[in-house]
């Protein structure tokens, strides 16, 4: 009777010692599983140098591309440069069609007329119409008038003369106005500086 007790106990013992030593084997297995995959495959000397060439090809094919997008990329850099060259001023040219096709009919005028005062009126017109065009251009005259200020930043001495009116180192005259492009100098204006009063013996 007593045996036929402790049967279930022993079952439940034997049972609990099956689990654990089964989660140990599983445990130990999984540890393996890991190390195997952590562990890297050693490499043999001929596929560590088939690995070499191949990233060697792969990295001079990349190199290729890359010299024939920038030598593709300066040709089209040099000819849009090349047109932007050629083409710049069409838009300005364009302004100034109008300016010519009206020169040509104050010319025509002129041969037709014996009044110079309608050439006058004409010849006016066209150059405000010009001056307009400069200025929507952003160009700008530069003309000294007589008693200013030498500016030797936008004007040039064309030569100097004895005067009694115009302060010694001031503008006597403008020979030729000059002009800027948005603020820059194209051309410097020309004038005739005054030297002040004439000397005796002069």
């Amino acid at each position: 009777m007593d045996n036929a007790k402790d049967t279930p106990e022993v079952e439940e013992n034997v049972d609990a010692q099956t689990e654990e030593a089964s989660a140990e084997v599983a445990e130990a297995v999984s540890e393996e599983t890991v190390e195997e995959a952590v562990e890297p495959k050693e490499l043999t000397l001929e596929e560590q140098l088939e690995a070499a060439k191949a990233e060697a090809a792969e990295n001079y094919n990349n190199y290729l591309r890359s010299v024939a997008d920038l030598d593709t990329y300066r040709r089209r850099v040099m000819r849009e440069k090349d047109e932007l060259k050629q083409y710049a001023i069409s838009g300005l040219l364009e302004d100034f069609l109008p300016i010519y096709d009206n020169l040509g009919l104050g010319l025509m005028s002129a041969e037709q007329t014996t009044d110079p005062k309608v050439v006058v009126q004409g010849i006016q017109m066209v150059m405000t119409q010009f001056k307009s065009l400069l200025a929507d251009n952003g160009i700008a005259e530069v003309a000294p008038g007589a008693g200013d200020d030498f500016d030797p930043n936008v004007a040039e001495a064309f030569q100097t003369q004895p005067s009694d009116e115009v302060e010694e180192g001031k503008v006597l005259s403008l020979m030729r106005k000059g002009f800027t492009l948005n603020g820059r100098l194209i051309r410097p204006a020309s004038v005739v500086v005054s030297g002040g009063p004439a000397k005796e013996g002069e």
